[in-house]
């Protein structure tokens, strides 16, 4: 049920935010509830974003089906494959963080590129309870499925496990990132992940990029450390960070 946009923080606005037809005093405000079409049609909203079970009932039988494939085939040993269902979920945390990174945060400032963006993204920073909106859009995540299997089954020659281990990481992606902004964690691990990742959302968007590989921010320097709590060395907060 949607509710009023009110705001629910005083984060700052982003420097970059497409022309959606807000006023500039509105840009950047994080709010309540579900959002509103982005589209304009009911139709089309429900496609370009689709609910979790839709996106599980979508991908679940197709790692399925990939991995059984795989093992009839008798292409390799039951290691081999395993070994290629891991490179597979390898590649899909690696997609994970920089299709976030160059992707979903590449935020033109005008015309078909903001909008697209918006329709893609922003309206998921915006709108950052809404459920359909923490699903990647199927526009994005069937053909990324679609790359792994045609590597796993044409160009590259790999096993389907390869792309079935790409659609497991890529499930355990959407509903992991759904639990982080709807679910209430009740260990220590979970609620630094969570906490990790809504510092993304509400201290700094160009960083953060990992939510379910967060040690790529690491790796590739885009980690957003704690803040320190008053009187405490920013150093220290640093080393405790996420």
């Amino acid at each position: 049920m949607t509710t009023p946009t009110n705001r629910l923080s005083a984060k700052q606005p982003r420097s970059k935010r497409p022309e959606t037809g807000r006023s500039s005093a509105t840009k950047g405000a994080v709010r309540r509830g579900n959002a509103p079409s982005v589209t304009g049609s009911a139709l089309l909203d429900r496609i370009i974003h689709v609910r979790p079970s839709t996106t599980v009932a979508m991908f679940a039988p197709v790692a399925a089906a990939g991995t059984a494939l795989a093992v009839v085939s008798g292409r390799g040993s039951g290691w081999s494959l395993a070994g290629w269902g891991l490179a597979g979920y390898v590649a899909w945390t690696l997609s994970e963080y920089w299709g976030h990174r160059i992707v979903l945060h590449y935020e033109p400032e005008r015309g078909f590129g903001a909008k697209l963006h918006y329709v893609l993204h922003g309206v998921h920073h915006d709108y950052p309870q809404d459920a359909r909106r923490s699903i990647l859009s199927p526009l994005l995540s069937i053909p990324m499925v679609g790359a792994a299997f045609g590597l796993s089954s044409g160009v590259a020659g790999l096993p389907l496990t390869f792309g079935a281990g790409y659609t497991v990481g890529y499930l355990a992606y959407d509903l992991f990132h759904l639990y982080l902004h709807h679910g209430k964690p009740r260990n220590r691990l979970l609620r630094t992940l969570r906490e990790y990742h809504m510092r993304h959302h509400f201290r700094d968007d160009s960083k953060g990029f990992g939510i379910s590989a967060p040690y790529w921010d690491e790796l590739f320097g885009t980690s957003i450390s704690r803040m320190p709590r008053t009187g405490q060395p920013a150093e220290v907060a640093s080393r405790r960070g996420a």
